[in-house]
């Protein structure tokens, strides 16, 4: 093969790139912005960072850094500075080990803009022009933008979304967050333990829309618990701009005043940015259409990460990049994307993680299922940490025993969740993970005492 072009450097794009280069592709890829894309540079990894400091601050308000909340402004605001600059070097440290990774597999790096002018033709446009690009196998890793629903796109340029606040320099003190799904009730936990007043506000029944209810609960009474105000099942009917604040009229018939809003309601992919149609390759709403090995419907062309509508996760983007390029590269290989062994990280305190099938999800399908839960109340490292909050929960088939999916809500499920994935990915069985000796005291350990219920 002569020619491997991936377009877009972000989790998804660079995974693809590395593996078709292992496998003695010439690899180009193509990046308009910074290395890392959407992940690295505005999203898991600066966001995950504040994230860390405002937990730390959660845990310590009555200590040292309360000095930052309690006392004059400028404190604060300087607090926010600082963790700022922590982000930025974090976000650069990986930029850089990025960057090496490309230059030791080889993987010729072209700044700019792509789009599709043929089946087998790119158009490449940066600071020095406009050039074309031929290949024979190409992968598109475009990412995807912030959505701004009424009443809120009228007002754009004045709003945050979550790439524009991790540009902001000075902290208000009274917030809307708008979207409760991940990415809102992320945003809202740190900003309420770095002193805001937080209302956090969803236009569906419950936060974390599609995830297990009794998670969700057990978030929102841990956010009410704590002084975030939760509105679900409300919507925003409009807005308008009062000096320095936002008024809001609230479809509840309420009136709410704020000095900034952030919306955080999902994000649409990026395919329509690259001129899909020219290349022959079918687009929707949804996203770039791919089949079961991420090919689209142009032979030629494989489309990975948030531009396929299938998640908006970098792992699953990073997976997904594996796979297209190993069918690319080998017209014999079959590999196909499994959503199923993909887990759902939530980065809030407690922290929520779930993979596989809920409990809805598998009686919908016609599984009869067992459901066994064990709650960190009874955890011994959890009451340790002063982290009882939450539980976690083992859906599997009642007859055969195999393990179909978990939820979790509480002290560090992120990690544990991985613990079912393997057991998901293997088909394991209730018994079979029952007979695995779990260290005490730890968190994981609850996961052998739920199976013995």
């Amino acid at each position: 093969m002569n020619k491997f072009v991936v377009i877009g450097a972000g989790p998804a794009g660079e995974s693809a790139a590395r593996v078709a280069s292992k496998k003695g592709a010439r690899v180009q890829l193509l990046e308009k912005e910074n290395l890392g894309g959407l992940c690295l540079n505005r999203g898991c990894v600066p966001s995950k960072t504040l994230l860390a400091f405002g937990k730390k601050c959660f845990s310590l308000r009555q200590g040292i850094t309360a000095k930052y909340f309690n006392g004059p402004k400028n404190l604060r605001q300087e607090f926010w500075r600082e963790i700022g600059k922590e982000k930025d070097r974090v976000v650069q440290t990986l930029r850089d080990h990025l960057k090496k990774t490309f230059q030791l597999h080889k993987i010729e790096i072209l700044s700019g803009s792509a789009e599709f002018i043929s089946p087998q033709e790119l158009k490449i446009s940066s600071a020095n022009g406009a050039s074309s690009l031929l290949f024979d196998k190409a992968i598109v890793a475009v990412g995807s933008l912030p959505i701004f629903p009424p009443p809120f796109q009228e007002f754009q340029k004045d709003l945050l979304d979550s790439d524009r606040i991790l540009e902001l320099e000075e902290l208000s003190q009274n917030w809307l967050v708008v979207g409760g799904g991940a990415v809102g009730s992320e945003y809202a936990c740190l900003l309420h333990s770095l002193g805001c007043a937080v209302t956090l506000l969803e236009l569906k029944e419950q936060l974390l829309p599609g995830e297990d209810p009794n998670i969700s609960q057990v978030l929102r009474k841990s956010f009410e618990k704590r002084g975030i105000q939760v509105l679900t099942n409300t919507k925003a009917e409009s807005l308008r701009k009062n000096g320095n604040r936002w008024d809001v009229h609230f479809s509840s018939g309420a009136l709410g005043s704020f000095d900034q809003i952030l919306v955080c309601v999902g994000r649409r992919p990026n395919g329509d940015s690259i001129h899909c149609e020219k290349a022959q390759i079918k687009i929707s709403a949804k996203g770039v259409d791919v089949d079961a090995t991420l090919c689209t419907s142009n032979p030629n062309v494989y489309a990975i990460g948030d531009v396929n509508g299938l998640s908006l996760l970098a792992h699953a983007g990073s997976v997904q990049g594996e796979i297209a390029a190993l069918n690319a590269l080998d017209l014999n290989s079959t590999k196909r994307y499994d959503a199923a062994l993909i887990p759902r990280c939530l980065y809030t305190w407690p922290e929520v993680a779930s993979v596989g099938m809920w409990l809805s999800e598998a009686k919908k399908l016609g599984f009869e299922v067992k459901s066994q839960r064990y709650f960190f109340e009874a955890n011994a490292r959890a009451l340790a940490e002063d982290a009882a909050e939450g539980f976690l929960q083992i859906v599997s088939e009642k007859e055969s025993g195999k393990i179909l999916g978990a939820q979790m809500v509480g002290p560090h499920v992120t990690e544990i969740i991985h613990i079912l994935s393997v057991a998901i990915s293997q088909g394991l069985k209730r018994s079979q993970l029952r007979e695995v000796v779990f260290a005490h005291p730890t968190l994981s350990e609850g996961i052998r005492t739920a199976l013995e219920k």
